[in-house]
């Protein structure tokens, strides 16, 4: 799995949420149903600020070659929230499915907070959440969160839950991937990372 260098940091990022569910619309008339299906899952577009081509430039393009086939993991970046001290959370029981999840070791009354982002890590798969409803751990540390997508595979107990650094964790989108050079010796880089998993 590739990550970038510490120094090159985005200057933009635009997620966007892949559905895979879709809407049964009847011919004469009548109720829109939704159907909701596994696999929703996150894509995030990179800018970045023109690097210098020999020097960081030359690294991150090297990198991302390797990402379109090996995969990158990079933070998303979360404007403006203060984390805390969530503690050191995990998951609170298997067999758990749907849109909530079971966890444990938050910080004792930590506020987890709608809108906030977070991984579940099975492995090597790092897959992204949103909460989607406020929700203060209990004096023990545990909480059920209510999140979005509903989990994509079922965890096991004590798998991870990174509050800390939540990160985006796929390929290099697209059939191709590009990058600009300029002849004042610098590189426009962007990229999209779409979830594999």
């Amino acid at each position: 799995m590739i990550e970038l260098p510490y120094e090159a940091v985005p200057n933009g990022a635009t997620p966007a949420y892949l559905d895979f569910g879709g809407f049964l619309t009847p011919g004469l008339g009548g109720r829109v149903q939704r159907i909701d299906r596994m696999g929703n899952r996150f894509r995030v577009a990179f800018t970045f600020p023109p690097m210098e081509a020999d020097g960081l430039g030359r690294i991150v393009v090297s990198r991302l070659i390797r990402a379109k086939t090996e995969g990158i993991r990079i933070e998303l970046p979360q404007l403006g929230f203060k984390l805390g001290a969530p503690g050191a959370p995990r998951v609170n029981g298997g067999g758990q499915a749907g849109k909530t999840l079971v966890v444990d070791g938050l910080t004792p009354r930590y506020p987890v907070r709608e809108g906030q982002w977070f991984n579940h890590v099975r492995g090597a798969d790092v897959m992204l959440y949103n909460v989607t409803a406020g929700v203060a751990a209990d004096a023990s540390g545990q909480a059920t969160l209510a999140i979005s997508p509903m989990l994509r595979v079922e965890p096991l107990d004590n798998d991870v839950i990174n509050f800390a650094r939540p990160v985006i964790q796929g390929y290099v989108h697209g059939e191709d991937w590009q990058w600009q050079m300029s002849l004042a010796h610098h590189l426009g880089i962007a990229f999209e990372v779409e979830e594999y998993v």
